[in-house]
């Protein structure tokens, strides 16, 4: 570790507060303005404020190479986004939902896309002052506070919902964001290091980094392609599925969102230790085995049998993987990127990579379940993501031996 006393508790809270307003704008949002009269195809454009975090990777360039008026280049970018997200959720608060919905719908779409400056600088920071023992806790800390907020913002928000109405609801998420940024002001973040500033100096194009950075890792970018789908074939069709097999929608919430984050949050921080004694490689074709099992455990559920017993089963192997999914490949995809000069870009690069596919595969999955049967999809799926685990191990073990051998020096760093 570079530094022996690392800021745990602030990127514990920015990565809380990172999702507390996403998740209560996905979630509890939708159903609030459902509830107000708001219009199906209204709320449908909703969705589209997601937008600017498929965008990070057009932006994070700019994080990387450009730090603003205040000490620290990824604290300056930091600050910024935390003020703006703090604002716009005060404004949207302050908005009437009867008469002004495009307003609020501008407003939110603002605050994402300052949310998303706001993950692209966390992840540049990490990668910056984490060292590689340190990196799979920091990983732990990243999905434990995303999960954490989103129970927070999808599910305890919603329920304090009629004492606090829309204006408490969003004034809340805005207190809690400001805590983070009182945590961010007052924190130091250290300088360049003089192999950073040096190679900062060569001022290398980004766009002219990213295909040795890519030719580099060509074994980690093909297994990027494939493992997703463990993890999104089977889980994205859940929903939908129960909601064929008559549950009310309250008890997929609580089902899916609460009992499933709360598992998650255990997952997540046990990560660090399961990647400790088995290492990277060893622990990603681990999960992605357990990823196999919730699968199995869904088969039955495809069949028609949704007793709660099943479907809790099946939920909470699956959070026991995926959190910890996320965690490995996380560490993993900051080894890649902590090294270089571009470390927000390269993050965002990886990620950004993953989750795109992530996307198209549930999408995908729920293609093809319309036009065969959910048993077909999730069957396949089991048996996909086993191969991929074997997949796995034979891609990236040699790697892994490779690094143990001859680690990275600083002339090697892009």
């Amino acid at each position: 570790m570079r530094d022996q006393k690392q800021p745990w508790m602030m990127l514990a809270s920015i990565y809380i507060t990172q999702y507390i307003g996403l998740a209560f704008i996905i979630s509890a949002a939708m159903a609030i303005l459902r509830q107000q009269g708001v219009a199906l195809d209204k709320l449908a454009l909703l969705n589209l404020i997601a937008i600017p975090i498929i965008g990070k990777i057009f932006y994070a360039p700019i994080i990387d190479k450009y730090r603003l008026h205040f000490q620290g280049r990824y604290r300056s970018w930091l600050i910024l986004a935390q003020a703006f997200m703090t604002l716009l959720l005060i404004t949207a608060g302050a908005i009437n939902l009867q008469t002004h919905f495009s307003w609020i719908l501008i407003t939110l779409g603002v605050y994402v896309f300052f949310m998303s400056i706001q993950d692209v600088s966390v992840d540049g920071l990490s990668c910056k002052l984490f060292d590689e023992t340190s990196r799979k806790f920091a990983s732990s800390i990243q999905f434990s506070g995303n999960l954490l907020g989103n129970i927070i913002g999808g599910g305890l928000i919603l329920m304090l919902y009629p004492w606090l109405d829309w204006h408490g609801s969003l004034w809340l998420l805005a207190t809690l964001t400001c805590v983070s940024l009182i945590q961010i002001i007052y924190y130091k973040e250290p300088e360049e290091t003089a192999i950073d500033n040096t190679n900062s100096l060569i001022h290398k194009s980004i766009l002219k980094d990213i295909k040795p950075f890519i030719i580099q890792h060509k074994r980690w970018f093909i297994v990027m392609s494939f493992y997703p789908i463990g993890s999104t074939c089977g889980f994205a069709l859940l929903n939908p599925l129960l909601v064929d097999n008559n549950w009310a929608l309250e008890d997929i919430g609580f089902a899916t969102k609460i009992f499933g984050s709360i598992i998650g949050l255990f997952s997540a921080m046990l990560a660090t230790p399961l990647i400790s004694y088995l290492g990277r490689v060893k622990s990603l074709v681990s999960v992605t085995l357990v990823q196999t099992l919730a699968l199995i455990l869904m088969i039955p559920i495809t069949l028609g049998n949704t007793d709660k017993l099943m479907v809790y089963s099946a939920i909470t192997v699956h959070f026991i993987s995926f959190p910890a999914l996320l965690v490995i490949t996380a560490t993993m995809i900051m080894d890649k990127a902590a090294p270089t000069v571009h470390k927000a870009t390269f993050f965002a690069l990886q990620f950004s990579y993953a989750s795109l596919l992530g996307f198209a595969y549930s999408a995908l999955s729920m293609t093809l379940a319309k036009h065969s049967s959910y048993n077909l999809v999730v069957t396949y799926g089991a048996i996909i993501t086993f191969a991929i685990a074997i997949f796995i191990w034979l891609m990236l073990k040699q790697d892994e031996a490779a690094s143990e051998a001859y680690p990275a020096t600083p002339q090697q760093r892009t």
